[in-house]
């Protein structure tokens, strides 16, 4: 062997070639990293040893480490140290040991805390490594797990590392993609999950926190015949590029050597990259004088990985002219993707309202419905015309919006040689100022793609008004929206400055009722609708999409599921519940709960009344005592394996109505008094980060107000009382919550306990947190008063509400509510001072506008004053008379409201109308 000849290149011709190889060849390539991607972030070796010494703790048995462990590199002593644990301690310790050293990259753990998480079990382990945000990354591992997730399928070989740390499966989510962690401890095949979205990682010296560590000389030695195996399929035709691993003497370090040697068979090419300087010395010995005689291999020293990683994604990312977040579509692609069909189960999914993958999407055994065919045809308008456009399908939850955006964008990409289409990943921003620097291409057109178009509307005004304002004619934007969050946020008004083509999703058309029906017999998954004549079940599907189109249960995937299962929709909720109970917790509840949270509100949820909204991530994170990552990260285990919820940015659905309101009854029916103690958790959770916060963002007011909503859903008393009390006890100043308390109690008909409730609020709070809530509280326990018989002090209240009311909404309101006493003191008194004050309230309320509830009350009112032979009265007169009523209630005041009678003189409110 010539050494003189070898001579190692640099580290920047190494980020132009690396650059090249991913971005200009077809060529997949495979990654071994060692211990240099990850110093820094977890202790290195010689802390380590420093961390065995200390653990010994006895002074002659120190003093034998101190003569075992004496090797001149850190390496070496690593390896005496470990040599010396076999034999004083046993595996176990030696676990210990590297649980501690990977620990020290979880950023926020005291040295207390990360000794006892180092003693914690597998599953707790787990956790904390799901909680990316907690976790410190090297520059280098933090950009290979970029690049992972950037490269294609079928460029991405196997990643294999002699690292124990999690770190670069953290990488990897922090990315967005998923990370897969296999543990190769004595023997093992390296393994490729099926599941495109997944990066497999080979750990093959052990993982952290899964059985044993690989440390001595004997272990790592000892021949691996299933690893030598595997690797030689895995890596056959790959370019393999080597960092930060310096090529110890072991058995995967052999196996590599003997499959780089035999490229001609296995066409392996290699890339050695080394942070210290080669020399003729480095190749005269050991694995690199092995690999010297190799036929396509290539050096680099000098190479730091924190520098070269970065470097390479930034390179490669310009190279895609792809915009970061937006997954490009070709023929290629879509080709790869659609190469292997999904299994039956996988479309059975689709029927049951999984979310839909590009698999399902490009798979012709699933029904293209009529929505897809008029997307298409919208978007061909679009791009043949002079500017820029948006199209947009917009409809009610669980029509089919997604599966025919998906379909519609396959198609698009097929038929046209003049178009780049870019589709927005899930939960990726939209971010104007990356997609306009995509370059404009004579004779082409760019279409950005995006589910969830709701919530892109702003980022989607801005582009366009960019895209006019540079002149910019070939960006053209398709979304697919939720009807009442595009009606939210305002998304006609936003974006009908430009040329917008809304398509709406108007049920299912005859045709479609037959391809759907068509296909659930194709796969044996009629169901239910087996026992219909077959003539009568298409009929039977449209009528029932028609039936439940508009209402909060979708008119499709409803449809589906009723027909399918019919009274057996419980029988499998209940088995979707089975098996989610069977994963490991999220902090301090198991994943049935968490999902049971979900779909408390879920089926609470009204799309048509303001402010309302579904479970967010930050309150379920809240109640369960996590981070909102890890929460996420859960829900996407979820989503993978059991498609049960997804989420719609920081929103948690259940996938259909139906199976939150079989899962809730369920609940209720096995185990009585768990969704009142989950109800709970949620209130108190929600309450908890608007004193936090300082605001009553609508999805903290959702939850905090949740038993208003159960009220008027009519849900049992027990829950909605849950609600009610879980927010006065968490912020018992607040008299929304009390007033909420109230009509809690008086709608489950408590109506004493609703008086008392209301009494002892207001003997209790000397400052309250809303004073604005004034009014409402009054008239509430105004009604509960009245109820519980008691009309005096009924419209007392109602009057003492009056001087709170800065807006003629809010006069109208107790106006009202007053009537309804003063009707009934003089039915039973006959006293005509109570006349005369409902003459003045119907007086006064026909000179303000009102709502329809509102017009029943007062015909009801003016009703009776014609029946007593009265008109109404108007003006100060009115007032008058209303004030005339209350003077004369003033002795009958309870001694709660004593103070606060003799302290209103005026009981007219404060407007100028």
């Amino acid at each position: 062997m010539n050494t003189v000849a070898i001579k190692p290149g640099e580290e920047r011709a190494l980020v132009y070639r690396l650059r090249s190889l991913l971005s200009e060849t077809d060529k997949p390539v495979a990654f071994i990293v060692g211990s240099g991607v990850s110093i820094g972030a977890v202790d290195g070796v010689g802390a380590i040893v420093q961390d065995m010494r200390r653990r010994i703790g006895d002074p002659g048995e120190t003093a034998l480490f101190d003569e075992s462990v004496t090797g001149p590199t850190d390496g070496e002593r690593y390896q005496q140290g470990a040599e010396f644990a076999q034999d004083y301690r046993d595996q176990d310790w030696l676990n210990l040991v590297i649980r501690h050293a990977v620990l020290g990259a979880c950023q926020d753990l005291t040295p207390e805390e990360r000794e006892q998480w180092a003693r914690a079990s597998e599953s707790e382990l787990e956790q904390i490594e799901r909680d990316s945000s907690r976790w410190r990354l090297t520059p280098a591992t933090e950009a290979l797990g970029r690049l992972l997730q950037l490269l294609p399928r079928e460029r991405r070989g196997p990643v294999i590392t002699t690292n124990f740390d999690p770190l670069l499966e953290i990488a990897v989510r922090r990315a967005g993609a998923h990370a897969l962690p296999q543990q190769i401890d004595l023997d093992g095949k390296l393994s490729r999950s099926e599941d495109q979205e997944i990066v497999d990682i080979a750990h093959v010296h052990g993982y952290w926190r899964k059985g044993d560590t690989l440390h001595t000389v004997f272990q790592l030695q000892r021949h691996r015949t299933q690893l030598h195996g595997s690797l030689r399929n895995s890596l056959s035709g790959h370019t393999v590029i080597v960092v930060g691993y310096s090529g110890w003497d072991d058995a995967f370090s052999r196996s590599l050597r003997e499959h780089v040697q035999e490229q001609e068979r296995n066409g392996v090419d290699l890339i050695w990259c080394s942070y210290d300087p080669l020399t003729a010395e480095s190749f005269s010995s050991g694995l690199l004088k092995d690999l010297v005689d190799a036929p396509r291999k290539r050096f680099y020293h000098g190479v730091d990985a924190n520098r070269l990683f970065p470097a390479v994604v930034d390179a490669y990312e310009k190279a895609l002219e792809r915009p970061p977040g937006w997954l490009r579509l070709d023929r290629a692609l879509l080709d790869e993707l659609g190469a292997v069909a999904p299994a039956r189960e996988d479309v059975i999914g689709f029927f049951d309202g999984v979310e839909p993958h590009w698999r399902t999407a490009l798979d012709t055994r699933v029904p293209r419905l009529s929505l897809v065919a008029e997307l298409s045809e919208a978007v061909r308008a679009c791009l043949d015309g002079d500017d820029g456009r948006i199209v947009a399908a917009v409809g009610p939850m669980g029509e089919g919006k997604s599966m025919a955006l998906r379909q519609a964008t396959v198609d698009l990409v097929r038929e046209r040689d003049d178009l780049t289409v870019f589709w927005r990943e899930h939960g990726k921003p939209f971010d104007p100022d990356t997609l306009l620097a995509v370059p404009a291409r004579p004779g082409r057109r760019i279409l950005l793609v995006s589910d969830d178009g709701a919530l892109v509307v702003d980022g989607v005004r801005r582009l366009m008004t960019e895209c006019r304002a540079q002149g910019r004619t070939d960006i053209h934007v398709l979304l697919a929206a939720q009807e009442w969050e595009w009606r939210n946020r305002r998304a006609w008004n936003e974006l009908g400055r430009f040329t917008l083509d809304i398509v709406s999703c108007h049920g299912l058309t005859e045709r479609d009722g037959a391809e759907l029906v068509s296909a659930w017999d194709r796969f044996d998954a009629l169901g239910e609708l087996a026992g219909t004549p077959a003539d009568e079940r298409v009929r039977k599907l449209v009528d029932l999409s028609a039936e439940s189109y508009g209402k909060q249960e979708s008119s499709l995937v409803g449809a589906m599921l009723k027909l399918r299962y019919g009274g057996k929709l419980g029988r499998h909720v209940d088995d979707l519940l089975r098996r989610i109970d069977t994963y490991p917790p999220i902090g301090d509840r198991s994943l049935r709960e968490s999902f049971l949270m979900i779909a408390l509100l879920h089926a609470a949820f009204t799309p048509r009344r303001d402010r309302i909204r579904p479970l967010s991530v930050r309150i379920l994170a809240q109640a369960l005592g996590v981070r909102d990552s890890v929460v996420r990260m859960n829900l996407e285990d979820i989503l993978r394996k059991e498609a049960a919820v997804s989420e719609h940015g920081d929103d948690l659905w259940v996938r259909h109505h139906s199976i939150a309101q079989a899962a809730l009854d369920l609940s209720r029916d096995q185990h009585p008094g768990e969704l009142e103690t989950l109800i709970r958790a949620l209130v108190r959770a929600a309450v908890s980060l608007t004193r936090t916060t300082g605001a009553m963002d609508d999805d903290l007011y959702s939850v905090a107000y949740l038993s208003s909503r159960l009220q008027k859903q009519r849900w049992a008393a027990d829950e909605y009382l849950a609600a009610a009390e879980a927010a006065v006890a968490a912020a018992p100043t607040r008299l929304s919550y009390r007033t909420s308390h109230v009509s809690a109690l008086r709608t489950a008909k408590r109506r004493k306990e609703a008086l008392r409730a209301a009494e002892q609020a207001w003997a209790e709070i000397n400052q309250v947190a809303d004073p604005e809530s004034m009014i409402g509280f009054l008239l509430e326990w105004g009604t509960a008063a009245g109820q519980a018989r008691y009309p005096e002090s009924n419209a007392l209240l109602g009057c003492l509400a009056l001087p709170y009311c800065e807006e003629s909404a809010r006069v109208v309101w107790a106006l009202v509510n007053l009537g309804v006493p003063l009707t009934k003191l003089h039915e039973r008194s006959g006293d005509p001072v109570f006349l005369d004050a409902l003459r003045g309230v119907v007086g006064l309320l026909s000179e303000r506008r009102r709502s329809r509830r509102e017009d029943e009350f007062l015909a009801r009112h003016d009703d009776y004053i014609t029946a007593c032979g009265a008109s109404p009265l108007t003006g100060d007169d009115a007032w008058t008379a209303v004030q005339a009523a209350f003077d004369a209630l003033r002795p009958s005041a309870h001694s709660t409201l004593t103070a606060l009678v003799r302290s209103t003189g005026s009981i007219r409110p404060p407007e100028r109308l």
